[in-house]
């Protein structure tokens, strides 16, 4: 199997250079201009590389698997609306190109220094959470990008609107300064200004835009613009909501810019295991032969998943902290709809399913319910209990399976291990190796012929082992050694089955992993305590701002928070829906549907404004509100990033200390102590 993998490295690494070489010739032959052609221009390599990229965009996309992947970069990029069609594909096969070439690479080394499938298996995990590293450099990247050209663009905005007093040619004179991203943005929030519909365009923008701060932008000049700006003592309420914006963005860059330097580098520490676990463990057993024996055995085997699986968890867990992405809670409508066919086409799923899920009206029905709706998640109660089920069955049969391929593993290598375990340190000649498989094939072929025996004895298989060595004297020394080594590995054989212990082991990991999806929504909750905090504050600009026009009602503030809502749009929504059969109801039932009290103390406060007072005196005092809340921002974010830091520093180096220790230290100390005691046994 060993060389069969070395030669599918070997012929991967030919196909490649061959693939890059014709693609080379194909281009020099592209190039060779015609001296009597004076019409046909010389490409440049950026238009070889768009070229080839469209062409390869158009091949690939429709591949099935291929096809996902290839969706799924251009779904982090379209996000963002800053590209057009040709340079987006253009992008996106760039990411492509360095994911594959990166995957390519470490594989073929892999596979030419140490020929194995499960070695390759664990580097190819490794890879591909990788590539999610790769993927967020160069989305962040651009988002960091537009978040820069979008300050500098409301700051010409204002500049031209105190000019001109009017928002679309201020917009306008802002487009010819900004940057390249911000750019089509821009021209996007000019055309929905001098659209003949501006409400709609406006909608249609909304869906796609990729910051919040843009669908206020795009809102607030639509507006101004239909009803005109409104001057106060303050000043003008547009130039107000502007610089509110600028203040949100000023935090948000801070924010972002101090978290990627304090966490720089840390989710590639985390992957280091993966990597350098097998370079690991060709030292050890060329410096230490007897480590070959723990490698291969089954407390071996158990550490490498630990070491692997302890990177990978970690990995993830800092790359969720690192997240600052806006729309991590929307809902996935037009996602795979996957447990809603296997419900009702798999003959038997729904009486197994609902026989594990809890009864519609008890307690646990409820908590779960409200779960899912704090999390805003796309879940049913049955989908989840299948995501359950599955999971559970899942890590059940790969643990069993795991144990399995371990005695595998360790019968194999009893039998067919070439160093010997009294092999402590030391480097080996050839003619050491040659004795060892020699004295490993006589071994073989002794508890070969043991396995076919009827009724074997010591008697018996000393007298046959001494006729295989020749000896005439059954009580020779070189016999009784042979008796003992063979003995050892016969019980290691014989022992290398799945124990009962090992699949109750098996089905207590199973009933953790039932709850595990229960509490990863748990923890998305606990997380989405700071975009209720961020969105509240939202509404808190937003009221600020629409509060001085002389047309706005509580309905017009409710749909407006409708759309710039991201955690509370469900609920407010539903509000909109029955407002007209009673807008004091409807304001209760969202008060009553949302328990996050300062979210609870704007809806007050336009229950307020329904009949007693305007809207401009029930939220008198909001700016120091939303001056105090920008503060607690301020601090949360200083907190945030000093707890994400030590985190990640913990869980960034924990990885590295399992693998020195669990795979290299401990195991060394330890069959050093066993060794030492042994031969301190047999020379007493």
């Amino acid at each position: 199997m060993s060389q069969w993998l070395s030669l599918f490295a070997i012929l991967g690494f030919l196909i490649i250079v061959t693939i890059l070489y014709m693609a080379k010739k194909k281009e020099a032959k592209n190039d060779n201009v015609d001296p009597f052609d004076f019409g046909k221009p010389k490409r440049s390599h950026s238009a070889r590389f768009n070229l080839f990229a469209q062409q390869a965009y158009n091949k690939t996309s429709r591949m099935p698997i291929i096809g996902k992947g290839i969706a799924r970069i251009r779904g982090r990029l379209e996000t963002l609306a800053v590209y057009d069609e040709y340079t987006i594909r253009r992008e996106v096969m760039r990411i492509a190109f360095t994911i594959v070439a990166f995957i390519l690479s470490i594989t073929i080394v892999v596979l030419l220094i140490r020929p194995s499938w499960l070695v390759v298996f664990w580097v190819l995990l490794g890879i591909i959470f990788t590539t999610g590293i790769i993927l967020d450099v160069f989305v962040y990247r651009v988002e960091v990008r537009l978040l820069n050209q979008l300050k500098m663009f409301n700051n010409r905005v204002r500049f031209y609107y105190q000019q001109t007093k009017m928002v679309d040619e201020a917009v306008y004179d802002a487009i010819q300064q900004v940057g390249p991203e911000m750019k089509i943005q821009a021209d996007r929030i000019y055309k929905i200004l001098t659209s003949a519909e501006p409400e709609k365009e406006l909608a249609a923008y909304e869906d796609v835009a990729p910051s919040r701060f843009l669908k206020i932008i795009a809102g607030l000049s639509v507006l101004v613009k239909d009803q005109g700006d409104v001057f106060n003592d303050k000043g003008s309420a547009f130039l107000r909501g502007l610089s509110a914006v600028n203040q949100e963005l000023n935090t948000e860059i801070l924010y972002r810019s101090k978290l990627a330097y304090a966490m720089r580098g840390i989710s590639v520490l985390a992957l280091v295991p993966v990597f350098f676990a097998l370079p690991l463990q060709i030292w050890a057993n060329e410096y230490f032969p007897i480590m070959q024996k723990f490698y291969e055995s089954r407390i071996g085997f158990l550490a490498e998943v630990i070491v692997y699986t302890v990177s990978l968890v970690s990995y993830l867990l800092i790359r969720k902290m690192r997240e600052n992405n806006e729309a991590t809670y929307h809902s996935k409508e037009k996602r795979v709809k996957w447990e809603e066919w296997i419900l009702n086409k798999v003959p038997f799923a729904q009486p197994i399913v609902r026989a594990f899920t809890p009864a519609k009206f008890s307690k646990q029905y409820f908590k779960l319910t409200e779960l899912l709706k704090e999390t805003n998640s796309p879940l049913k109660i049955e989908w989840l209990t299948m995501h359950r089920m599955i999971l559970t069955v899942a890590a059940f049969f790969i643990l069993v399976g795991g144990f399995v391929f371990a005695h595998s593993r360790e019968e194999k290598s009893i039998l067919y291990s070439v160093v010997p375990i009294s092999m402590f340190a030391g480097n080996l000649t050839d003619d050491d190796v040659a004795e060892f498989q020699k004295t490993t094939q006589f071994d073989r072929d002794v508890i070969e012929a043991i396995q076919e025996m009827d009724v074997v004895t010591p008697e018996s298989l000393q007298l046959y082992i001494a006729n295989q060595l020749g000896a005439e004297d059954v009580n020779d020394r070189k016999v009784k050694q042979a008796m003992e080594r063979i003995v050892e590995k016969w019980q290691g054989v014989q022992n290398a089955f799945l124990k009962w212990w090992e699949v109750l082991y098996a089905l207590l990991f199973a009933v953790v992993v039932w709850f595990i999806p229960v509490w990863t929504l748990y923890f998305q909750r606990y997380l989405r305590q700071k975009d209720m905090e961020n969105e509240v504050h939202q509404h808190l600009i937003l009221i600020s701002i629409l509060r001085d026009f002389e047309r706005m009602s509580v309905y017009t503030i409710l749909e407006w928070m409708e759309r710039f809502s991201v955690v509370f749009r469900t609920p407010i929504s539903a509000s909109i829906a029955v407002y007209d059969s009673g807008p004091e109801e409807a304001l209760d039932r969202l008060t009553e549907t949302v328990a996050f009290e300062p979210f609870q103390q704007i809806v007050e406060r336009l229950k307020l404004s329904l009949v007693r007072v305007s809207l401009k005196e029930a939220f008198d005092d909001i700016d120091i509100e939303r001056e105090y809340m920008m503060e607690q921002r301020k601090e949360s974010n200083t907190r945030s990033i000093a707890e994400k830091t030590n985190w990640a520093e913990l869980l960034g180096m924990f990885p590295i200390v399992v693998l020195t220790f669990l795979y290299l230290v401990g195991p060394l100390i330890y069959l050093s102590v066993v060794e030492s005691q042994d031969m301190l046994t047999k020379i007493q």
